[in-house]
């Protein structure tokens, strides 16, 4: 996992590199925001976010084959992957000191895969997620806006 630093903010947790040519793969964008904690001091600023994909379950599911109008094709199954996005966010109070204070989400996801139609039940599938990107930005000094983009990639 790589780190980088946007603006002030560095953000641990990327994708060191991107797959060349996956197959079986899904993209999420997950967004919304987080509520630092009533009983953790005010943010000043953010310092660091650390992230990780953490899959908790999947299971192959039927579904119809056909081609919708915007081109995806149905092959009959789909991989429903069920995950969760963790996050450490380190800040700085609002207060004389400036402390260093951290608050920690889990947000929960769901997406899926189309798989191949020659897929077989029963076949042992790995799915590995990837960060892609992430976004924060400082709403209010309780409030953060967070947008991760991730990769969901299956082998078999």
């Amino acid at each position: 996992m790589s780190s980088r630093v946007f603006g002030l903010i560095e953000v641990s947790g990327l994708a060191d590199e991107l797959l060349f040519n996956p197959v079986n793969f899904k993209q999420l964008c997950i967004q919304g925001t987080l509520t630092i904690p009533a009983a953790k001091p005010e943010v000043e600023q953010i310092v660091c976010v650390a992230a990780e994909v953490l899959i908790k379950r999947t299971r192959v599911i039927n579904t119809p084959v056909g081609t919708s109008i915007e081109g995806q094709k149905l092959t009959g199954k789909k991989l429903v992957v069920e995950g969760v996005i963790s996050q450490k966010i380190e800040y700085v109070a609002d207060e004389p000191m400036q402390s260093l204070h951290a608050a920690n989400f889990n947000m929960p996801f769901s997406g899926f895969i189309v798989l191949p139609a020659a897929f077989h039940a029963g076949t042992p599938v790995q799915v590995t997620g990837y960060i892609e990107d992430l976004f924060v930005e400082l709403l209010n000094k309780h409030t953060i806006f967070r947008n991760v983009n991730i990769l969901l990639n299956a082998t078999f």
